[in-house]
């Protein structure tokens, strides 16, 4: 009864432990898609700025020109609901519908706030009602100004919630699930399940939530009874980059613990039976050694996704950066092309160009796909250790360059080894996003990847600036779950299950004092023993 009692806390930790990874991964997913959505509308309200203001200066300003080109432009974003130009006394000036509208937005709160300030942030409204539409949208705006630097009027793209709402309801996040896109004052964008009356109200904020949203923490997980509906929920609310607005996922503990009950209630069965029925409790036992190796794989796979989250931010940069250039080389042939004049070789050449950063592109995106997939299954293969590093740095490199990390790499030797290649990969990743989360509060910032070969095994060996570890943590750091992070920073799982990858590999993983430095050594058998 002892034992049942002890497997069934375990295994009901295990559960809440997976449905923080899946809340957190699943905010992490819903975030890079808003801000996707978000970051390419503002770069449409950029240029266009540009273009209004430079017609505008120059007094060559077309009503009719615009209309086309917002109508264009607007056509090439699904999501997008309209495009607008409005004159300093809130009048329109081109709309991409064609039209002149008999209607102004002088009394909007965002034109009147971007009249008074000399501000040129981009402004992202609360949702109202659009006047042209008639439907619930998001105005995302930026201001123009004349040559004298002065209030000239305003650009403006709105965004109906319709979009976000029928993305939500894509996601199956069970019967008591929520997910809803809010500002950092609680008001209210998006929710489903979909409740009408509270779109574009200030929801109850909680005194947690306003500390997390006046603090600079980009995720808060926490367990809450919802004043709305009365639901235990398990939420993750992360905040979006570079925009005033936060992600809330909401997972029902009773819809994600029914598997858990039902599988406690049957155990409980089992050790009733087992005084009776001998047979029986050996098909138990068999039944829960498979369960364990499956939650052993859902915890290698749960720990790479948190790594892939952790690097989230770094990988849409490096892919965003060769789009932005894809873009202006595209718009630069496609200008030349209908010059006569511009010779034929210039056009090629940017071509070659668009070639190579969409192949920069897909080897970035194989790279993920590699990494993310289920590695268990895979056969044994030789390596080079050198192929190992460079495959991981093309995962990190983004994430190490955005915090000002130097990686110092030594002359990688030449060697081949057995092993299955992702899951060395995961190893490293996992050490070296340990790194970075401790050496990016310090003044000196670096990590230092070495490896040399024995006679039977090479060691890959990766020190950081950090100052140590202390003994007391380096006698608990193997342990799984055990963490030194905030919550929804880690999942205690890294190290330990770095370690299982590395056993498994007939290897060794282990720390080592370094030059009163933070290091850990990793050794791999040339050859490893045939089963």
């Amino acid at each position: 009864m002892a034992g049942f009692s002890f497997e069934s806390y375990t295994s009901h930790q295990i559960e809440i432990k997976r449905a923080k990874i899946e809340a957190v991964n699943l905010s992490w997913v819903l975030q890079e898609q808003l801000n996707a959505t978000f970051t390419t509308v503002d770069l449409l309200l950029l240029e266009m700025q540009e273009l209004a203001e430079k017609h505008r200066h120059n007094q060559t300003f077309s009503s009719e020109y615009f209309n086309k080109l917002l109508l264009s432009r607007r056509q090439r974003l699904s999501f997008l609901k309209s495009f607008k130009i409005v004159d300093k006394n809130g009048d329109f000036l081109s709309d991409d519908e064609g039209i002149k509208k008999n209607l102004d937005i002088h009394d909007r709160e965002y034109f009147k706030y971007l009249k008074a300030t000399n501000s040129d942030k981009l402004v992202i409204t609360k949702p109202v009602v659009s006047r042209t539409s008639g439907v619930w949208v998001i105005v995302m705006t930026r201001r123009l100004v004349n040559k004298k630097g002065e209030f000239d009027g305003l650009i403006l793209g709105t965004i109906a919630l319709t979009n976000f709402r029928e993305q939500f309801k894509k996601l199956n996040l069970g019967e008591g699930g929520i997910v809803g896109l809010f500002d950092h004052e609680m008001t209210a964008f998006v929710r489903i399940p979909w409740v009408k009356d509270y779109i574009g109200k200030k929801m109850p904020i909680r005194p947690d939530y306003k500390r997390f949203f006046e603090s600079k923490e980009a995720i808060l997980v926490n367990r809450i009874i919802s004043r709305v509906d009365q639901v235990d929920r398990l939420m993750a609310i992360r905040k979006l980059e570079n925009f005033p607005l936060a992600v809330v996922v909401g997972l029902s503990i009773n819809d994600f613990m029914m598997e858990w009950k039902i599988r406690t209630i049957i155990y409980g069965a089992a050790i009733v039976l087992l005084f009776t029925l001998f047979i029986y409790f050996l098909y138990i036992f068999l039944k829960a050694q498979g369960e364990l190796e499956y939650q052993r794989h859902q915890a290698i796979q749960a720990s790479k996704l948190s790594s892939l989250g952790e690097m989230a931010s770094g990988i849409a940069h490096e892919i965003n950066n060769p789009l932005t250039i894809i873009s202006a080389l595209a718009t630069r042939t496609k200008k030349n092309l209908k010059d006569a004049e511009v010779p034929r070789e210039s056009s090629l050449e940017y071509q070659d160009k668009i070639i190579a950063t969409v192949d920069r592109i897909a080897k970035i995106i194989r790279g993920l796909r590699s990494f993310s997939r289920d590695s268990n299954g895979d056969q044994i293969g030789k390596i080079k250790i050198s192929e190992i590093i460079e495959m991981t740095l093309d995962l990190c490199q983004e994430r190490l360059k955005d915090k000002g990390i130097a990686v110092r790499l030594d002359p990688m030797i030449n060697v081949e080894i057995d092993c299955r290649e992702v899951q060395i990969v995961q190893v490293l990743v996992n050490l070296i996003n340990n790194s970075l989360d401790v050496v990016n509060v310090l003044d000196e910032k670096w990590i230092h990847i070495s490896t040399w070969e024995g006679d039977e095994s090479v060691y890959i060996r990766i020190t950081d600036s950090g100052k140590g570890i202390d003994e007391d943590v380096v006698e608990k750091m193997m342990m799984p779950f055990f963490t030194t992070k905030e919550i929804g920073k880690g999942t205690g799982l890294g190290l330990s299950i770095s370690k299982g990858i590395i056993e498994a590999h007939h290897g060794k993983f282990y720390y080592h004092k370094f030059e009163n430095h933070t290091s850990f050594v990793i050794e791999l058998k040339k050859n490893m023993p045939k089963a």
